[in-house]
């Protein structure tokens, strides 16, 4: 498998991926690019926007948080 993984856990053993690749091939499943590549472009905007969202999330708090500190200190926001 490959060492670019970031977690440790998702890593295959070379005798599973041995083993998946066979049954894989055996079973006559074929791989398309086209599909697979429309799979990682949807979960990659997923990945995209569910960001986008935390940012604006985490924005809506601090500002939220800057008004009311700055209504109890009295500073101008």
């Amino acid at each position: 498998m490959s060492d670019l993984s970031y977690n440790r856990y998702s890593r295959l053993s070379d005798s599973m991926e041995r083993d998946l690749m066979q049954k894989a091939l055996s079973e006559g499943e074929s791989v398309q690019a086209a599909t697979l590549a429309r799979k990682m472009l949807a979960a990659l905007i997923k990945g995209v926007i569910a960001v986008k969202n935390y940012i604006v999330e985490v924005t809506r708090a601090l500002d939220e948080a800057r008004s009311k500190d700055a209504h109890f200190s009295g500073s101008q926001w």
